[in-house]
């Protein structure tokens, strides 16, 4: 399952338990960003076992909407009692301060920086 713009893709790759952010993410509010919530939810629904992973490594910029949504997106993954793996690049100013906010919310959050 993939979302892609000319300017974002949010692609789901079911095989790998693993979701891909990629671009510029400036939604506005949440009613925009409700597809890319839905398709978090039904990858996270999904997976058993392992760690679900968001590969987030290419993903530029996360608006304060976007960030919100995520947050939703982990407390759910809370609720549900599953693991997150979280990749980031440690180039991307706004990944370095705002990715760790999401182990705050939730325990079972692993972050990793290349």
């Amino acid at each position: 399952m993939e979302i892609k713009t000319d300017k974002y893709s949010v692609e789901y790759i079911r095989n790998d338990r693993k979701i891909t952010f990629k671009g510029i993410l400036r939604l506005i509010g949440k009613d925009e960003y409700r597809g890319i919530f839905e398709l978090l939810t039904r990858a996270a629904n999904e997976a058993t076992g392992l760690p679900l992973r968001l590969d987030m490594s290419e993903l530029v910029f996360l608006n304060s909407s976007g960030i919100s949504s995520m947050s939703m997106f982990i407390i759910k993954m809370r609720q549900l009692d599953k693991d997150i793996l979280i990749m980031g690049n440690k180039s991307i100013p706004w990944q370095v301060k705002s990715l760790s906010n999401f182990q705050k919310l939730y325990g079972k959050v692993e972050i990793i920086f290349s």
